[in-house]
């Protein structure tokens, strides 16, 4: 999840007792990230503020603390087992933190790059310093660099969202975006396949899992979601659902809805199939995070008291009491 580029939640709603609420950030087929707070406001993803804690869940076991998030936090992302997370300092320096969660080791540093994502072995960040672009450059967290080159045309500014196997650059810049997307794999780094070609609607993606990619194409509400195979063969999309973030749940695109318009009530679920089958979840749900981990889709139930999954869309979901802290 990069938090510079994702869409806005709603704002944080005022409750009249405080107690624990909690918010998924991230997720894959190992783990997932949250934040967890003692609040009288329900916890926005988007700007979440210093008091709130952050934690990892495998598949089994007990929460692993990973300290208070720091201020003015702007990317927060996952691959594999690697999570990082940056913040802007008041002074300007940004602070990457870094943890495998597979092995416990936990690292801290200061940049002056632009980092933009994960990799499974360190960070991404935008290196402008190239004559033909701006290129994605891997920080492994044991030094030297990986050089991906340049993902998009030239001169056209992107965005970044990582799976587990790469990663894909979106254009996000409205003075030149030009809905181009490209999916390219850890394992060969000058290679940039087109998943969508120059010249569409702007286009964002919230979402990269191991076959598919999950964007949102055009603008407002009755923008269009997409399931995007990263093999460049295919591509379902589906109009007015009323998506605000997105997640690949399988071989499925899932989506939680936070603004009520085309008879979207908020705090649904939406489901949709590589055959372009949507359904939406008959119960409500906290309406600003979705994400999927270990084969489920996850969320928070309606006041973020409790974390919870769902195997069916329409099924009962079951409270993940393991991730309570």
């Amino acid at each position: 999840m990069s938090l510079g580029t994702a869409a806005a939640g709603s704002a944080q709603a005022a409750t009249s007792t405080a107690h624990a609420r909690y918010v998924v950030l991230a997720g894959d087929s190992d783990y997932l990230i949250y934040a967890e707070a003692v609040s009288t406001n329900t916890l926005d993803p988007v700007n979440l503020d210093t008091g709130v804690h952050l934690y990892a869940l495998g598949r089994h076991g007990k929460p692993t603390s990973l300290g208070r998030i720091p201020p003015n936090l702007r990317v927060l992302s996952l691959s594999r087992s690697n999570l990082i997370i940056m913040n802007k300092s008041i002074k300007g320096t940004k602070r990457v933190q870094w943890w495998n969660l597979a092995n416990g080791k936990h690292g801290d540093t200061g940049t002056n790059e632009d980092v933009v994502g994960a990799s499974p072995d360190g960070w991404l960040v935008k290196d402008p310093g190239f004559n033909d672009g701006t290129h994605v450059v891997d920080r492994p967290e044991s030094g030297g660099i990986v050089d991906y080159g340049s993902p998009l045309t030239p001169g056209v500014d992107f965005a970044v969202a990582v799976g587990p196997n790469g990663f894909v650059a979106y254009s996000d810049d409205f003075r030149n975006d030009n809905g181009e997307v490209t999916y390219t794999p850890w394992s060969s780094p000058v290679r940039h396949r087109t998943l969508i070609a120059p010249g569409g609607n702007s286009v964002r993606c919230d979402s990269v899992a191991s076959t598919y990619a999950g964007c949102v194409i055009g603008g407002g509400i009755t923008r269009s979601v997409a399931l995007i195979a990263l093999s460049g063969n295919s591509r379902t999309t589906g109009g007015n659902r009323c998506a605000d973030q997105l997640t690949v749940w399988g071989s499925k695109l899932a989506w939680n809805t936070a603004i009520a318009a085309h008879s979207c009530p908020t705090g649904h679920v939406g489901v949709m199939t590589t055959a372009a089958s949507t359904r939406v979840s008959k119960l409500r749900f906290d309406p600003r995070a979705v994400t999927a981990a270990w084969g489920r889709l996850v969320t928070s139930s309606l006041g973020q008291r409790e974390v919870v999954t769902l195997t069916k869309v329409r099924g009962k979901p079951s409270p993940l009491s393991r991730a309570r802290v």
